[in-house]
């Protein structure tokens, strides 16, 4: 990985991991958009994050990893449809092409959405927060949580429905004023 400050190899090696790691679930995405075959995109994925360790000195570390592993991926993609040419089924190039541009868009979005939501949580009270992380992000029921706040569940149902409404509202014209549809 470039940097402007020379780090050593383990720093750099645990940086690109937790990179990796954080993105995979997304890039496996973007190669699934693009191939018909489970086993070819894992296949691929697999080749994708071997060519990505191998070039992991080329990344600089100011961009977007997301974009830069998408590239590479896209050319094992392009690749693998190459080799297959053979295959009964395949994609043509330009509609390849289509697909990745899609699916790069998608994360685009999905990233701006997250951010959006980030943004709309932290306007929230923190008791607002805290019933929020409760009910979504533990392992509690809506029943159990009720009970450890001392409220009926009815009332702790509407109260989320307004909560969402109100992320979806901040979330809208967050999204409006950064241009993102």
């Amino acid at each position: 990985m470039t940097s402007r400050n020379t780090q050593p190899e383990a720093d750099d090696t645990a940086a690109f991991m937790a990179l990796l790691m954080q993105h995979r679930h997304r890039l496996f995405a973007f190669i699934a958009k693009q191939l018909v075959n489970p086993a070819d995109v894992e296949d691929v994925f697999q080749k994708t994050s071997i060519v990505l360790w191998k070039k992991m000195s080329e990344f600089d570390s100011g961009g977007s990893f997301f974009h830069w592993a998408c590239g590479i991926a896209f050319n094992e993609v392009r690749n693998f449809l190459t080799v297959q040419r053979r295959s009964r089924l395949h994609f043509d190039m330009e509609l390849v092409e289509l697909l990745a541009d899609e699916a790069q868009t998608e994360g685009e979005l999905s990233e701006a959405r997250l951010s959006a939501l980030q943004h709309c949580m932290e306007r929230l009270s923190t008791r607002q927060q805290e019933i929020l992380r409760r009910c979504y992000t533990g392992a509690a029921t809506v029943t159990e949580v009720a009970n450890a706040l001392g409220r009926e569940r009815g009332a702790l149902y509407k109260q989320l429905a307004r909560l969402k409404e109100k992320l979806i509202d901040c979330m809208r014209t967050r999204l409006a004023q950064e241009g993102v549809g």
